[in-house]
């Protein structure tokens, strides 16, 4: 029965993205929603304080939006609450691919070039180092990696958030599975992402309480029975703003 859960969980949670057909195809695609691109040199360039501020979305599945539209991404709908606070952020540039682990993500932003530094950068990684039971060892030493990519690419500091994973166990998908194993592995995993953001100085936000919810309010999680609505994305974007921007 393990056998044929990880078989139907790897269809939906990593086959789903049609632009992906596995978990380790290499190269992967990348979102990118700035259409210019220079050299990596050049990120040493001055930046003007000018104009709206920058946001880099790096992650997986729940930073792509997988099963939702563009606008219904967590890092979009930020956008959207950060106006409507009178704060004015160009369009979200976004790293990210359904299926990816730390590493997949640090050979994602390897492979990128980035026309800038960002006022904002973002983190939400680990899902699924934790379902292909990668070891904590090995997701802490990514996490150290990804910290020197990301601080190349940040602007200032105190400007880099870290997210945390959400209870996929807490999806109708889950469902005749082992819940409380699975919340437990997720505590797992937070707790080092909650370490390391304390030990690097980095803001933490918990968006795991509210994917919990979802098992009680199935209007959270979209068509595949397994992701993030708009909805709940929307909930992430307003505590993430709250707890994030100044």
């Amino acid at each position: 029965m393990l056998n044929i859960y990880k078989i139907n969980f790897v269809l939906i949670l990593f086959v789903a993205c049609n632009t992906s057909s596995s978990l380790d195809d290499d190269p992967l695609p990348i979102y990118d929603s700035e259409s210019n691109i220079i050299e990596d040199h050049e990120l040493n360039s001055v930046i003007s304080n000018e104009g709206p501020l920058t946001l880099l979305a790096l992650g997986d599945s729940y930073t792509i939006g997988e099963g939702v539209n563009e606008d219904e991404r967590w890092p979009n709908q930020f956008v959207k609450v950060a106006y409507e606070n009178g704060i004015d952020f160009l369009t979200p540039k976004i790293i990210a691919m359904t299926g990816w682990k730390t590493y997949d993500l640090i050979n994602g932003i390897e492979s990128s070039n980035f026309e800038k530094k960002y006022d904002y950068v973002s983190l939400l990684i680990g899902v699924n180092n934790q379902y292909n039971s990668r070891s904590i060892n090995e997701f802490e030493n990514d996490l150290n990696k990804l910290l020197i990519k990301i601080n190349n690419l940040k602007k200032k500091d105190g400007s880099v958030l870290i997210i945390s994973i959400p209870d996929w166990g807490s999806s109708p998908f889950g469902e005749g599975l082992d819940r409380n194993e699975i919340s437990n592995d997720i505590n797992l995993f937070n707790n080092s992402l909650k370490k390391f953001a304390n030990i690097n100085n980095l803001k933490y936000v918990d968006v795991t309480e509210i994917s919990r919810r979802a098992i009680n309010e199935p209007n959270l999680i979209t068509d595949d029975n397994l992701h993030p609505s708009g909805m709940m994305y929307l909930e992430w974007a307003k505590k993430i703003f709250n707890n994030w921007i100044d």
